[in-house]
């Protein structure tokens, strides 16, 4: 999840000075929230805890039929806990819970992503855990795949990962690249620009990639990983911004020279979901994506097992292949659970390696567990991908560099992106004003 020592922008919070200003800067986003509350209680049972979670036990989706069969083993196991699932949009669990602790009803347990684990810390929504992973048996405490000491934010372990993903893969069709005779995934930007016009067709993008502000522009820190590759990184030792650096500025030319010059990615605002249903709907031959939805676009009729994944091309090849940048849902306990054991019993089961068997096999997501991988289904054809993450992970694993500030940061280089893509403006200015504005913020938080 990040590292244990503190990052220059870790004490800073998000939208406005301190923890008020960032409820202030929130609240605004809370209108009119969008829950929808499931029940699934086991019959006599005593203690009720709420769950949040975007995963809709109603949908069809992978990961929700996989949520739905591990909560399932859970009450089995414990009878005398019921758990109420409430629905809460990905990019708004974090506002939300932070508005809901504020007024002291925030749920018992909460998904949230590794990289907004910060915010949640510093609106003091969520508790340590550590008095719960301390007293797990060292086989267990040895078994997670990112080890709990990377884990710790600011000394103390909040969470637990539910699954990992790599954030920023090359998802592509293995038809499409058959049809075209490209034998293998590019290892350089320079390498895919080509495969891209080979794959593009009158209604197939060549490559789509969401970098816009849209959906928390989740899927633009997935650039992080491209300037790490060539020795460069989002902030500078001070944690100020060197998005701007010349590595940012060659990264964001070709980007755009994509859209603009070459037309083969999309000259528009896309969106996370966007890009999504552009992979499913079969409009688009590559996207870039995390693993965490590979089952869930495999699923599309139009993809079918057509799909695969290989880690993003770098600028140059032999900087190839870039750090797996290694992210997740994790669960959390928040400050106004009062059955913080009963809390920690269903995190504990969700994150044990039966419960993490039926993530992999049934939600197609990169189970938690190392000792998961002994299962005799994953020398099978159909957890190859999982392998490949996994010995990916293992190979070259990063964690988000996390921050309070992280978001802003993929909120501003979300605006330069779409102010390039769409034409606007040339990658140098509009990298100098999304560093500036991340630095404005930076230092507006010191007051």
């Amino acid at each position: 999840m990040g590292k244990a020592g503190k990052h220059p922008n870790q004490d800073l919070a998000g939208p406005a000075t301190g923890r008020r200003g960032f409820l202030a800067g929130v609240l605004p986003l809370l209108a009119a929230p969008a829950i929808i509350s499931s029940r699934a209680d086991a019959a006599g049972a005593k203690i009720t805890l709420r769950y949040w979670s975007f995963l809709d036990p109603a949908s069809e989706d992978p990961r929700s039929l996989a949520q739905a069969q591990m909560i399932a083993g859970f009450t089995a196991k414990y009878p005398d806990v019921a758990i109420s699932l409430e629905v809460v949009h990905w990019s708004k669990v974090v506002p939300m819970l932070v508005t809901s602790a504020a007024a002291g009803q925030a749920p018992d347990i909460a998904l949230v992503h590794s990289s907004r684990i910060p915010q949640a810390v510093d609106a003091g929504a969520i508790v340590p855990i550590d008095r719960f992973v301390d007293a797990l048996p060292p086989a267990a405490q040895g078994d997670f795949l990112e080890p709990i000491a990377k884990m710790r934010y600011d000394g103390h372990v909040w969470s637990l990962p539910s699954e990992h993903r790599v954030e920023g893969m090359l998802l592509y069709r293995r038809d499409l690249f058959a049809a075209a005779g490209i034998k293998s995934p590019p290892r350089s930007w320079e390498e895919l620009v080509e495969v891209a016009h080979r794959l593009q067709q009158p209604h197939v993008w060549g490559l789509v990639w969401a970098l816009s502000r849209k959906d928390a522009a989740a899927n633009v820190k997935m650039l992080q990983t491209e300037y790490w590759a060539a020795g460069g990184d989002f902030f500078k030792p001070d944690g100020t911004a060197a998005v701007n650096s010349p590595i940012g500025v060659r990264l964001a030319t070709v980007l755009t020279d994509l859209a603009r010059k070459d037309k083969v990615m999309p000259d528009r605002v896309v969106g996370v979901e966007d890009s999504r249903s552009m992979m499913k709907g079969g409009t688009c031959a590559m996207l870039v994506e995390g693993t965490q939805v590979f089952d869930s676009i495999r699923a599309s009729k139009t993809i079918g097992n057509t799909l695969a994944t290989a880690p993003l091309p770098t600028l140059d090849a032999g900087q190839y292949p870039p750090d797996a940048l290694l992210a997740g849902q994790t669960m959390a306990i928040s400050k106004d659970s009062k059955e913080p054991e009963a809390a920690w019993r269903f995190i504990e089961h969700m994150t044990s390696p039966e419960a993490q068997l039926i993530s992999a096999r049934v939600g197609g997501n990169l189970p938690v567990r190392n000792s998961v991988f002994a299962d005799p289904w994953f020398a099978t054809p159909a957890a190859a991908e999982l392998v490949s993450w996994r010995d990916y992970v293992r190979a070259k694993g990063r964690p988000f560099l996390v921050s309070t500030l992280s978001d802003y940061m993929g909120d501003s280089l979300g605006l330069a992106y779409e102010e390039m893509l769409t034409g606007r403006a040339l990658p140098q200015a509009a990298l100098d004003q999304a560093a500036a504005r991340f630095n404005e913020r930076k230092q507006s938080t010191k007051g």
